[in-house]
């Protein structure tokens, strides 16, 4: 069952999770999102499939929105009889999210979504087709053009048509400027939180801090989530004061291409096992809650502020539907110039080829800055984590030999 699947990871993680007391509160809002019990009772009328679609806008439409971000091999096998075999795997959970026998998020829901890729559009038809009411913005191949980003207003607006429909609301100005200033305190929030963990990698490992950050996307009252990350923040701020830090000696690596959603965190587990220290992730959901907004100004119209949305956001976006994703490109560029980075780990589920067309483009920025990439096509399944294993080893320790011989150099 999902319920199995979501809380066998977490007391994985909460087992080696002895010294930070806060980091539980994140941990039990993730088993409550999961439980059996929550998923029954369940009955959100605004449902958002993937990441694409702006948090802040939907929040203005619905404060108790519900993300389906994939990520579940449990979610992908309820998908097997209604999808092909070589559908990516997010498309897969997302599918048997909405589609299963053990609960109907979607009974009175809307679900948006973006047609970020040709699964995406499969996808909506299919949901359409069995009767669940679905609204889906068309996503330009550009993001980085005026008439891209015109374009992409123009898809919002009508997808806030749709959800006033739906909700019999109206999206007002204010609202929408509201949740835009609660997801910068929510980024600025995370961005502390972040560095405190990475002063303490002993007590924070990085599949810890990747759920306590992704935790947001299930908090019901982000206010108390902030609340409570600040709590986490200053605990690891005494503890860095408090006790001895041991050097972490570990290559340092960046994790990017295709998004780590949890229940799936067999790849950052392995890069954990095999002696490589994750330091930070360029994908589509951490982008994210990094992706800057703009500042609200008086006397504006809804669809002036969400212009000024979309000048922000699209260049940094790293979607699947640019023809060239020039927000991952520069999101690398920006984490590796920000931070020591030995190598970069190019993460590539199975089916999603849309990442494999930027990996010339990540190789060849890594060559210019000299930090070698490396490849890994994985999906959900647990059968080739040995196989996959014995390859990062060999990773880690060729960059192990490159920064040994670098210090020997700088002697």
């Amino acid at each position: 069952m999902l319920e199995k699947e979501a809380f066998e990871i977490l007391d994985e993680i909460e087992a080696v999770n002895t010294q930070v007391h806060e980091a539980q509160w994140f941990l039990d809002l993730m088993r409550g999102a999961y439980s059996d019990a929550a998923l029954n009772s369940q009955k959100p009328r605004l449902i958002v499939l993937g990441e694409d679609i702006p948090q802040e806008l939907v929040l203005a439409m619905d404060p108790k929105a519900h993300f389906i971000l994939g990520g579940s091999l449990e979610t992908t096998h309820w998908s097997d009889a209604l999808l092909p075999r070589d559908a990516d795997p997010v498309s897969r959970s997302a599918c048997g999210w909405l589609l299963n026998p053990h609960f109907n998020l979607a009974e009175d829901a809307l679900v948006v979504t973006a047609l970020s890729s040709d699964n995406r559009r499969k996808l909506v038809q299919l949901l359409r087709g069995r009767g669940i009411k679905v609204s889906a913005a068309d996503m330009p191949p550009k993001g980085t053009t005026r008439a891209g980003q015109e374009a992409w207003t123009q898809s919002m607006l009508r997808l806030v048509d749709d959800m006033e429909c739906h909700l019999h609301t109206q999206l007002t100005y204010r609202r929408l400027a509201s949740t835009i200033e609660e997801k910068r305190r929510l980024q600025k929030g995370i961005v502390a939180f972040r560095q405190a963990a990475l002063a303490v990698p002993q007590y924070v490992p990085a599949t810890l801090r990747g759920i306590i950050i992704e935790s947001v996307w299930y908090a019901p009252d982000r206010t108390e989530w902030l609340r409570q990350m600040y709590r986490l923040t200053g605990e690891l701020r005494a503890l860095a004061k408090a006790r001895y830090v041991r050097s972490d000696d570990r290559p340092r690596v960046l994790l990017a291409g295709s998004p780590v959603i949890f229940p799936n965190e067999k790849l950052p587990l392995l890069l954990e096992a095999s002696g490589l220290n994750l330091v930070d992730r360029v994908d589509g959901l951490s982008m994210q809650l990094r992706i800057p907004s703009p500042q609200p100004r008086r006397f504006e119209r809804v669809e002036d502020l969400l212009r000024r949305v979309a000048e922000k956001r699209l260049p940094w976006e790293v979607s699947g539907a640019w023809t060239e994703n020039r927000g991952l490109l520069a999101a690398v560029k920006t984490r590796m110039e920000k931070q020591r980075v030995d190598g970069i780990v190019y993460h590539v589920l199975k089916g999603q080829i849309e990442y494999d067309f930027e990996l010339p483009r990540v190789e060849a920025l890594a060559s210019f800055l000299g930090v070698p990439v490396f490849r890994l096509e994985t999906d959900y399944q647990q059968q080739d984590v040995e196989q996959l294993r014995i390859r990062m080893e060999a990773f880690c320790e060729m960059l192990r030999q490159r920064n040994d011989e670098e210090m020997r150099i700088a002697q």
